[in-house]
């Protein structure tokens, strides 16, 4: 969304080129400027995420999980070891994210047919419901904001970003690039 006449411009401090090359100077600029850039969209993006689901009561971590759900697709089911996996959240973390939105009646914790010791999350369709509605937000929101931005520039950065996660995830175990 382009900036009005009462939003506040913010002038940096420095020219981020500029200032990379002056202080770290030996090493490589590109990913110093991808590490510094990436740092700070997250943050944008993270604050405007928070600014659509605190009025749903609920927490970044409960966004993610409910995100991790719905794209996993019908039965929008996961064990709560993939759920740390996929949103990098530790298993105590993730066990107390569980039980306040199991709470909330967005998830249920149910038997897993295949291991009778373990325990599976299920997304019920509130959860699903709570999750879909502030991810439609947020799509529109961001394509607002990167109005004038074209189609072929929009999905190049997708596809160049999305390519650096198994270079920087070790964990990663997606699709050969």
């Amino acid at each position: 969304m382009p900036a009005d006449e009462t939003t506040p411009r913010v002038v940096p401090p420095f020219e981020l080129h500029d200032a990379v090359k002056a202080t770290l100077p030996d090493v490589n600029q590109d990913v110093a400027l991808i590490h510094l850039t990436l740092l700070h969209l997250g943050r944008l993006v993270e604050s405007s995420i928070q600014g659509v689901i605190a009025p749903e009561g609920l927490e970044i971590s409960e966004h993610s999980v409910l995100t991790a759900l719905v794209f996993a697709g019908p039965p929008y089911t996961m064990s709560p070891t993939q759920l740390s996996n996929v949103i990098l959240q530790t298993t105590s973390g993730m066990s107390k994210t569980l039980r306040r939105i199991e709470r909330l009646g967005l998830i249920e914790r149910v038997d897993d047919p295949n291991d009778g010791r373990s325990r599976l999350v299920v997304l019920t369709d509130k959860g699903r419901e709570m999750s879909e509605r502030p991810l439609r937000q947020l799509v529109t929101q961001w394509s607002e904001q990167l109005e004038g931005v074209s189609a072929a520039e929009l999905s190049n950065a997708a596809n160049t970003l999305w390519s650096l996660v198994p270079h920087m995830d070790p964990r990663f175990e997606g699709p050969a690039t």
